[in-house]
């Protein structure tokens, strides 16, 4: 265990930070064994107590074994009984193995590469005393980020659009790695060996105080493994106490039908998971996005709704959603476009008269720099050190700025709208998206705060806005910071009209790119990310295109809707309903009813 902070250097000179590492070495501790209970039953539990260090921080580490679970979870709390604030950096609460910044010789190796050998203590980790084909599973950050297998032969994946994008697809305080056989991770991940069919799973059970990472290396001789949370430089002020997220460990048998289910089955316990999620009914619907994106008017959606009624036995249709194109601005929801000037009150009276679930689209913490809102609500904008907006990643044909959710005026914006969507327009579906913008790094109002407490506020504000019973749906939000508030959760990129990613008739240049909007990409996570349907919440693969207009074949199109039928998630159609053929609409009535598991 290791714990990186800042101090200032005086009181003075408050700019000047000094770093320091505590935990390397265990000063005396003092050690307790109790038996405690908690959402996982009957605990076990071991509490080491250290310090204080050189500035007076103390250090309580608890060691917990469930009687009912095969896990071992691990938490650390620190508390500040000093005189100044300190900033939390990295918080590692596992390393096993060493990471070399050159690829380590076997050893006995000539005494030229004496350098380039393993430390003494470091150790290693390996998921069979023979080590043979190492591989890694790694957990994207947020709903759109990349979730698979990669082994010790490949790369990781990155992006090539650098800050258009990374903002959006990354945790910036998980390592964009760019080495063969090294990897990253967000909450969790799975080290596993090929050949023997074993892993260790390592990970968070909660995302709640801060995000996790880990950052493995497949090295077939010196394998590696480190866990921490990241502090986020949050200020850790006098007579104040922060405690990680419980880290947990869990051996995997690969060849079990089902080998992450008690780590997954953990995460949902420790976050309270509605019981009643696995007996909800997927969504299954219309959506406005991928047939007419922003270009969306009154009389388009009334169109489309009159053709969902008349097909609504047929294909088992419970929910009709309006995507975004309603409002006048991103940010300027109260505000609507010229193809709305009833706004979009009028439109869920009609759709709840045809016994359809009238469905809205919101993305209430991201902000269009042409919005009234950025003129006029400046000081809600997240900034970052040097007082300038931070970059929410480039959407909308524009850089757009993030709400920092620690000020209350701008926390109470987000839920005015939500309130005002759910109990006068009149909408029992939300699909709230682009929920990234609150986590990115700046220098937030409240500078206690890390950036994983700042999203989970700002998520529960939005669920106490609307209610219990409004079905809310996440979308381009960190996945672990949404469990235990979401109904339904994107777990994948946005589906689209080719298989490959493309962007302005360019394909060949983004294949990589395995965050952006294509059908290939939308499949991946809707496979990977299976076995978190009716666990954490139900699964939203996104919407099924059938039109024959798109750019997939007909092969490609029955590739996505037998993945989407067979993982059981929702089903939405996102096509021109009046002017789809027949032939394509007994496509999508093949696959319903839905599996739904």
């Amino acid at each position: 265990m290791q714990v990186n902070y800042q101090t200032p250097i005086s009181a003075l000179l408050r700019s000047g930070r000094r770093k320091h590492i505590s935990l390397q070495t265990w000063p005396k501790a003092q050690i307790n064994h109790s038996v405690t209970f908690s959402p996982h039953g009957e605990l076990q539990q071991i509490t080491l107590e250290s310090g204080p260090d050189a500035n007076r921080l103390f250090y309580k580490i608890e060691f917990a074994l469930p009687q009912e679970h095969p896990l071992f979870l691990w938490r650390l709390t620190i508390e500040n009984r000093g005189q100044s604030p300190v900033q939390m950096d990295r918080i590692t609460l596992m390393q096993a193995g060493f990471f070399p910044k050159r690829k380590l010789l076997p050893e006995p190796g000539p005494l030229s590469a004496k350098y380039r050998r393993k430390p003494i203590g470091y150790g290693a980790i390996r998921p069979h005393p023979d080590p043979g084909k190492l591989a890694f599973f790694t957990n994207g950050w947020q709903s759109w980020s990349f979730t698979g297998t990669l082994g010790t032969d490949e790369w990781p994946v990155g992006t090539s659009l650098g800050f258009m994008a990374a903002p959006m697809w990354f945790n910036q305080g998980t390592p964009r790695l760019r080495k063969r056989g090294r990897f990253a991770s967000d909450m969790f991940g799975v080290l596993g060996d090929r050949l023997h069919r074993s892993g260790i799973l390592a990970g968070f059970l909660s995302q709640k105080q801060h995000f996790g990472s880990l950052e493995v290396t497949t090295d077939p001789i010196y394998p590696a493994l480190a866990l921490w949370a990241n502090g986020d430089q949050a200020r850790l002020e006098p007579g104040a106490q922060i405690s990680t997220d419980w880290a947990a460990l869990q051996f995997v048998n690969l060849d079990d039908p089902e080998p992450l289910a008690p780590y997954l089955d953990a995460v949902a316990r420790e976050n309270r998971v509605q019981p009643s999620i696995p007996s909800h009914q997927p969504s299954v619907g219309w959506c406005s996005w991928y047939q007419f994106y922003q270009d969306i008017s009154a009389e388009k959606m009334c169109a489309n709704l009159q053709s969902a009624a008349s097909l609504k036995n047929e294909l088992h249709l419970n929910l009709f959603q309006i995507d975004d194109g309603f409002q006048a601005q991103i940010g300027d929801w109260f505000n609507f476009s010229s193809g709305f000037p009833q706004g979009v009150a009028p439109l869920s009276s009609a759709i709840r008269e045809t016994g359809l679930n009238p469905g809205l689209w919101l993305a209430p913490f991201i902000v269009h720099s042409k919005s009234k809102l950025r003129r006029t609500q400046r000081k809600w904008l997240l900034r970052n050190r040097f007082g300038v907006p931070v970059n929410a990643g480039f959407v909308w044909n524009n850089f757009n700025k993030a709400l920092d959710l620690t000020h209350p005026e701008a926390l109470a914006y987000t839920q005015e709208v939500v309130r005002t969507a759910v109990h006068e327009w009149g909408y029992s579906f939300l699909k709230l998206d682009f929920l990234f913008a609150a986590a990115l790094p700046g220098r937030h109002r409240d500078r206690s705060q890390t950036r994983a407490q700042a999203l989970r506020r700002g998520l529960e504000a939005l669920r106490e806005a609307a209610g219990p019973e409004v079905h809310l749906l996440g979308c381009g939000v960190p996945l672990g910071s949404g469990i235990g508030i979401f109904d339904s959760m994107r777990i994948g990129a946005d589906v689209d009209g080719t298989w490959l990613p493309t962007w302005k008739g360019l394909r060949g240049l983004f294949k990589e790119e395995y965050a952006m909007p294509s059908a290939r990409n939308a499949l991946q996570n809707t496979l990977t990310r299976a076995p978190l349907h009716r666990r954490w919440w139900l699964n939203d693969p996104d919407c099924l295109l059938v039109r024959p207009e798109s750019n997939l074949t007909l092969a490609e199109v029955q590739t996505l809707a037998s993945a989407i039928a067979l993982t059981g998630g929702s089903l939405l159609l996102s096509d021109d309903l009046p002017a789809l053929p027949d032939n394509r609409l007994r496509l999508a009535s093949q696959l319903l009813p839905l599996i739904g598991k």
